[in-house]
């Protein structure tokens, strides 16, 4: 068992060199089980509506690993209510846990003497990620000493998962830059000198002396033309422009690009944050790109619905549909799913064949 200065400064090395959350989550834990007195450890994530995850486990009592960790998930406990209800402050001792009372009731053989643990939240400055548990063989009680050890290594997890979110952050938006100069660039060069493609075969066209020549340049000019929209197509992927004229101009804008005539009709008056707007018209795009390849129709229904805290978009056609149920990675409802997961949203696809596509989503409006 190493000394509590030796255990603080081997974690604090391995959590400045990972990159990866669950990774550093988990070698952290086992880290701190491995050279303390602890004999398991756990970690759940806590999200903003009080739903917990296991994020992090090592060496769990058989009888909390049984059906694929379904006591880890199943219900409240005391430490999870405590965080929920921002009453968990320090590293605590658990006096007794709803959890392991539940095998020691089906097998007292399961939690393997097990029955106690201790708890402290991961957090870092105002950000609150979490709870970490640890636990030892027939201790139910811990000393001040070790709730003291438990605290530093928590905050030096916490701090972890603050550098690797703002790593995240800062990469997100370095990729959103070199899209901006992407998109800038295909504008500048590329987008131009097909458009001067078209007119000079447009041109061409008019003076042309022979049927042959004519037709080869009215082949040019449609291609060329074909290309252009597609090139425009290809920006706006990259970069949505038109946004700082607000989200309806922009769906407008898109949606006559790509040939959909768009209904657009608003209840209620919002705002939303720079990364939130251009998330939210990603996914009404995503939608809209479905509608033109997949749906047979060139029409398409957008509801936006605002209350005070929620903002609800209903996007819909009357086109061929699909079976919801084999169709799970495809037409782009995967990248629609994953941005309203950023956005802490909820996401709903309704579709039968022959019958159109409903896409709902809601995400709450953060007030700054």
């Amino acid at each position: 068992m190493k000394s509590k200065l030796e255990l603080l400064r081997m974690i604090a090395e391995y959590l400045n060199e990972e990159t990866d959350r669950n990774r550093m989550l988990n070698h952290a834990l086992k880290l701190l089980v491995e050279n303390s007195e602890f004999d398991t450890g756990w970690i759940f994530f806590i999200n903003n509506k009080g739903e917990h995850d296991l994020a992090a486990h090592y060496n769990l009592p058989v009888g909390l690993k049984e059906n694929n960790f379904e006591k880890m998930f199943d219900g409240k406990c005391w430490c999870v209510n405590q965080y929920n209800r921002s009453n968990l402050k320090k590293a605590t001792n658990i006096i007794a846990c709803s959890r392991l009372e539940r095998v020691f009731r089906e097998n007292s053989d399961k939690n393997e003497g097990i029955t106690h643990h201790a708890t402290v939240p991961l957090i870092s400055s105002e950000e609150s990620f979490g709870i970490l548990n640890v636990a030892t063989k027939n201790i139910k009680e811990y000393n001040k000493d070790t709730l003291d050890l438990l605290e530093s290594v928590a905050f030096q997890i916490g701090s972890a998962l603050k550098r690797i979110e703002l790593t995240k952050i800062e990469k997100e938006n370095a990729r959103i830059q070199e899209r901006q100069r992407l998109a800038r660039d295909l504008h500048d060069s590329i987008n131009q000198t097909i458009f001067s493609i078209n007119i000079m075969s447009n041109a061409g066209v008019r003076i042309a002396k022979s049927d042959e020549m004519k037709s080869t340049l009215e082949k040019i000019e449609s291609t060329s033309k074909y290309a252009m929209n597609e090139m425009k197509a290809l920006i706006w992927q990259l970069k949505p422009i038109g946004l700082e004229n607000g989200l309806v101009d922009a769906l407008k804008e898109y949606s006559e690009l790509i040939g959909i005539e768009l209904n657009i009709d608003i209840d209620g008056f919002y705002y939303l944050p720079d990364k939130s707007e251009i998330e939210v018209f990603r996914v009404i795009q995503e939608a809209l790109n479905n509608t033109s390849k997949h749906s047979n129709v060139t029409m398409s229904d957008v509801e936006i619905f605002v209350t005070e805290d929620l903002f609800s978009v209903m996007v819909k056609d009357k086109g061929t549909g699909f079976d919801v149920s084999t169709v799970k990675r495809q037409n782009g409802l995967t990248n629609i799913k994953e941005r309203i997961e950023k956005l802490g949203g909820v996401l709903n696809v309704h579709s039968k064949l022959n019958e159109g596509t409903t896409i709902r989503f809601t995400i709450p409006i953060k007030r700054e």
